[in-house]
């Protein structure tokens, strides 16, 4: 088999017939295919049965990004066993649970949002940050566990025992006189 390593991204994957890849973009940005053929070193085709836009197409190598997801399917696999190796191993669930899907699909919400939906994530976010602020404070309080609390009592400790001999010295002094 013909493959061609594309490496853009940080994770290192080999574009083979089979892989499924996730178009960045133009029409088809954030869908997800399979590669049913290598064209030459830039392009590939690209098929997903389960998506009306994505019928076999050709697509530039340097607008998709692999996915660790294989299907095992022949060159120029008809559209017929493509669908199968895709529900056989259920391969498309499997790429919409990943992080990079997550990411993306947490993207195009925010994108869709309106502006009240993203105050109300905003003023969320800070409520959040607050109570979280408060419990580790009351926590380090307790317990310090910041470098910071640490660091501070460290140095609280110190002022102590110099200002407990300074105020010895004084105390004599002052005895001298009396």
């Amino acid at each position: 088999t013909v493959s061609v390593l594309y490496w853009p991204h940080s994770m290192v994957s080999y574009i083979k017939v089979g892989r499924l890849v996730r178009v960045l973009r133009g029409p088809r940005a954030s869908k997800v295919g399979v590669v049913t053929a290598i064209i030459d070193g830039n392009r590939i085709l690209v098929e997903n049965t389960e998506d009306n836009k994505m019928w076999r197409h050709v697509q530039n190598l340097k607008n998709v990004e692999a996915t660790e997801t294989v299907v095992k399917i022949g060159a120029n696999a008809s559209s017929a066993s493509v669908k199968e190796a895709l529900e056989k191993k259920d391969a498309l669930a499997k790429v919409a649970a990943s992080p990079a899907a997550k990411k993306v699909a947490a993207q195009a919400a925010l994108a869709s949002s309106t502006d009240f939906e993203r105050y109300q994530l905003r003023v969320a976010r800070r409520s959040r940050a607050h109570w979280a602020r408060k419990v580790f404070a009351e926590n380090d309080a307790k317990n310090p566990i910041s470098w910071h609390a640490a660091l501070a009592a460290k140095l609280t400790k110190k002022h102590d025992k110099f200002a407990a001999k300074k105020n010895k010295a004084r105390q004599e002094r002052v005895k001298k006189f009396t």
